[in-house]
């Protein structure tokens, strides 16, 4: 089963996430680049990573569902230049953690856990061991992304060297 149906299929999972996934403003990070993906796909697949090791852990996997998917809140595209990305990667915790507030009325530990999700690169630190989950899942889902952005990418250039040997 592909990963992605997976979470779809999760019930304890998708009781929680669902609201969030459902939301029209959220819905609008659908059509956002991110990594390679969409923000919506890397959100979702950050907080399912984070409640699978929350739940080993016997953490609150509400307040990291909900910390998970909201991490990347935040509506404006960082893809379109140098600039705009690097003042996103330092700015987008607070905005996030902002709209999440506005639109999901999070709790003190949520809040924590979206806005220091890019520790140790911010100077915001994890209060909470969901705070430090949500942070590792974002790297690992981070890193999964990366790959196959990259896998796709050599792909492109096979075909295109194999074209032009021939």
């Amino acid at each position: 089963m592909k990963f992605i149906n997976k979470i779809y299929n999760d019930k304890d999972f998708m009781s929680i996430a669902e609201p969030i996934l459902t939301h029209k403003e959220f819905i609008k990070t659908k059509s956002i680049v991110h990594h390679g993906n969409t923000r919506f796909n890397h959100s979702v697949r950050v907080s399912y990573i984070a409640y699978r090791l929350a739940k080993i852990l016997g953490c609150d996997v509400t307040s990291t569902i909900r910390g998970g998917a909201l991490h990347d809140f935040f509506l404006v595209r960082d893809d379109k230049n140098i600039l705009t990305s690097a003042k996103m990667f330092v700015e987008h915790p607070a905005i996030a953690k902002e709209n999440a507030i506005k639109y999901f009325a999070i709790n003190e530990k949520e809040q924590n856990i979206i806005e220091s999700h890019m520790f140790p690169t911010s100077s915001v630190v994890p209060k909470s061991k969901e705070a430090w989950i949500v942070t590792l899942a974002d790297k690992i889902s981070t890193v999964f992304e990366g790959a196959m952005q990259a896998k796709t990418q050599v792909g492109v250039w096979m075909l295109f060297l194999i074209n032009i040997i021939k």
